[in-house]
């Protein structure tokens, strides 16, 4: 059975000789060999990095070594325009995860799906929209735990997934609610609906914890749905 790096090589060999003229084509092969030594060199890299015992280390390595030396790699390949699958720019977009540059990550994961290239070999989720709905919602609650903001990207993946992306349920729920319980944010970053005196905030906090609740029933928003209910009441009763 041939390598990934054998398969690799002979569908970028495969895209050359789409070429339209023997030059374009002669030119489009010396590019697929000098990316096909960087992709060995790439898995070589990939050995040494699973070499390394903890997850801090594995991170500091990618931040500082791994990913410098391989973003203009995958830079030239989305300059190119590409549709080729290429493992250094999609085991990018799960290493720029990892080291929290949400930035670049997020807006190559929108380009990968784009493109409809595949998530890295031997990667545990197979879908792109996955990826980006566990790394993202992670990331906003470490944030919001630290009374960080979460924009840009919270809202620019949550409006993929009212939109656009399929998740599984208890994903999706799990955005819904934390969308919800952000509009209701006391001084101590705890979802109390008593404090919020806007009726409109209550009743879009409502919508998508109920979105959350018929996503996944066990996601635990009943009792803030009842709570919202209730302040809504009392400050039509003028029971502020």
């Amino acid at each position: 059975m041939a390598s990934p790096i054998a398969r690799q090589r002979a569908a970028l060999l495969a895209a050359a000789s789409l070429g339209s003229t023997a030059v374009a084509q002669v030119a489009t092969a010396a590019t697929v060999d000098s990316l096909h030594i960087r992709l060995v060199e790439f898995e070589q890299d990939k050995l040494k990095l699973k070499e390394l015992v903890q997850r801090a280390e594995k991170v500091n390595h990618k931040r500082d070594v791994l990913i410098p030396k391989y973003k203009p790699v995958a830079e030239a390949y989305l300059e190119a325009g590409e549709s080729y699958q290429n493992p250094i720019f999609t085991d990018l977009i799960i290493w720029l995860f990892d080291v929290g540059d949400l930035e670049t990550a997020v807006n190559w994961l929108f380009k990968a799906i784009e493109l409809n290239l595949p998530t890295p070999e031997n990667f545990k989720r197979e879908s792109w929209a996955v990826v980006c709905a566990d790394a993202v919602l992670e990331w906003a609650e470490a944030q919001q735990g630290n009374g960080l903001s979460v924009e840009p990207y919270f809202s620019q993946v949550l409006e993929k997934i009212a939109t656009v992306w399929k998740l599984p349920e208890q994903l999706e729920a799990k955005w819904y609610k934390f969308a919800g319980y952000s509009l209701l944010l006391n001084d101590k970053n705890e979802p109390q609906p008593s404090q919020v005196g806007d009726i409109e905030i209550l009743e879009k906090a409502k919508d998508l914890l109920n979105k959350a609740k018929e996503k996944h029933e066990k996601i635990g928003v009943k009792t803030k749905i009842n709570d919202i209910e209730q302040r809504i009441r009392a400050i039509q009763d003028g029971r502020l």
